[in-house]
């Protein structure tokens, strides 16, 4: 099934923009414009009002492609289109909110893990220079551990620079 056009849904505003349009001839440029489409696209929906000629250029009536708008408006595909644009919307905004009341949370973080320090890690994580060792017994054991490790370094990231670089010549001036 062909894309649907997805100026379906700014028709009335696309329509009072129309009406207001200053001249009474319309050429394929601002029709492009008006419904932000390609050249080919205009040409094919400007086809059936064109009226007159300016070179190679077709102008149609402003009334005569109005009322194909009109007409377009009225069609069931872009009624279809619209209800479908706003089912899609309404979802879509439905799964945002639902996200944002309960978001997934891999670990729980408990208090004392926001203050984690250091030279106070858990048991069976230890830090050596050019090395982390993290033991665990069970999958959300090492996610709480690997938690508790990040929030250390993240408090104290020189701290954890000069006990874990390979280089101490490096880094021995700022430990």
């Amino acid at each position: 099934m062909p894309a649907k056009p997805s100026w379906y849904r700014r028709l009335p505003q696309i329509l009072n923009d129309l009406r207001a349009h200053p001249h009474p001839y319309v050429h394929r440029a601002a029709l492009e414009l008006l419904l932000g489409v390609g050249r080919r696209r205009a040409q094919q929906i400007l086809a059936p009002c064109v009226s007159d000629r300016v070179g190679a250029n077709g102008l149609a009536s402003k009334d005569a492609l109005l009322a194909r708008l009109e007409q377009i408006a009225q069609g069931e595909d872009a009624s279809y289109e619209i209800r479908r644009r706003r089912q899609v919307a309404h979802l879509l905004d439905q799964l945002r909110r639902q996200h944002l009341a309960s978001p997934r949370l891999l670990v729980e973080a408990p208090p004392s893990v926001v203050r984690q320090k250091l030279d106070n890690l858990p048991p069976g994580v230890r830090i050596e220079p050019g090395r982390i060792t993290v033991e665990f017994d069970e999958p959300r054991q090492a996610l709480e551990k690997l938690l508790a490790l990040a929030m250390a370094i993240g408090g104290d990231f020189e701290n954890f620079e000069c006990s874990a670089s390979v280089l101490p010549a490096r880094v021995s001036e700022r430990c």
